[in-house]
């Protein structure tokens, strides 16, 4: 797996990128790896590029388990998926969250996701 972070303090944003074959435990110690970073604020929304992740870990299952981890400061998440598949699980992983904390929002480009960032709408 090839996932990557990057805490923007200026814009206080962080941003993920998501790339070749992911399973639920890399995402497992991923986020813990993340949520130790000092920089880390979990209010911030985050920016999720997910163009070159290759969906062949992620099952039904795992995305189940992943919108269920309790979020302690509901934030604003931004998931780019261009491809199908990808846009398809992003989608289930979205209505699998609702109503648990974090406001997500899927989209097919990197201009749309951010300009929805930007704006405020849909605050959590």
């Amino acid at each position: 797996m090839a996932a990557t972070y990057r805490i923007d303090t200026e814009r206080r944003l962080m941003m993920v990128t998501l790339e070749g074959r992911v399973t639920g435990s890399e995402l497992e110690a991923f986020t813990e790896t993340v949520k130790h970073d000092a920089a880390f604020d979990p209010s911030w929304p985050a920016l999720v590029d997910a163009s070159g992740l290759n969906p062949a870990g992620l099952s039904t299952q795992v995305l189940r388990a992943r919108a269920a981890v309790p979020k302690q400061n509901p934030t604003r998440v931004a998931i780019v998926a261009p491809a199908d598949v990808v846009f398809g699980l992003a989608r289930m992983f979205q209505m699998m969250s609702e109503g648990r904390g974090n406001h997500i929002e899927v989209f097919r480009g990197m201009d749309d996701a951010v300009a929805w960032l930007a704006s405020g709408n849909g605050a959590a």
